[in-house]
């Protein structure tokens, strides 16, 4: 991979944002219990786990940009960079406001890198002749063709249960064979036989 082929917006995206990850295991809450004993939680608590995931999506999607690895997703590459740089920004800014309780230095470092990796994916993004407002259209394309493609696949999911041929209910079993005729009745037997002989 050839950093060089990036653009000063682009290496202050990778740098800012490796930084802020090695910063995010650091606490950025402490509680020191009067010299004896210290608590903290560091940045991948609530808000932060997005802000993290996302920095990790930063420096994928620059890696793959590097590898010269092309993915259409609607967006440009250094459209997509300052959407994530922008969410990076948000969730960071939540984590830190929400969190506000015994902050520490790696609190404030870690908010300032944030801002860092959005000010180079605008830096970024004006390189390449692209605008905010390019991409507010560009999101709103991009999510306009998403609704339409889960919307034509629900459609097609739909028709083809539609055009099934409902399952063919199963014979009913056959009548049973009629009974044969009845058996002929038992030969009677001769009174006459069966009765002794009777005295003159």
């Amino acid at each position: 991979m050839d950093i060089s082929r990036l653009s000063q917006g682009a290496k202050l995206v990778v740098a800012a944002t490796i930084a802020f990850l090695v910063v995010s295991i650091f606490n950025w809450q402490e509680v020191d219990f009067q010299g004896i004993a210290s608590a903290g939680v560091s940045m991948w608590h609530g808000w932060g786990v997005l802000a993290g995931l996302i920095a990790i999506a930063i420096l994928a999607w620059e890696g793959l940009r590097l590898a010269g690895i092309k993915i259409q997703i609607g967006l440009s590459p250094t459209m997509a960079t300052m959407a994530l740089a922008i969410l990076l920004g948000l969730f960071t800014v939540l984590k830190f406001l929400v969190d506000n309780e015994f902050r520490t230095f790696w609190a404030w470092l870690g908010l300032l890198l944030a801002i860092a990796v959005v000010a180079g994916a605008f830096l970024n993004m004006q390189s390449a002749g692209e605008s905010i407002s390019e991409l507010k259209t560009s999101v709103v394309a991009a999510a306009g063709s998403a609704a339409t493609a889960a919307k034509e696949a629900v459609e097609s999911a739909t028709d083809k249960q539609a055009d099934t041929p409902a399952d063919t209910p199963a014979d009913p079993p056959a009548d049973p064979p009629a009974d044969a005729a009845g058996e002929p009745p038992a030969a009677r037997h001769d009174q006459g036989d069966d009765e002794p002989g009777r005295s003159v």
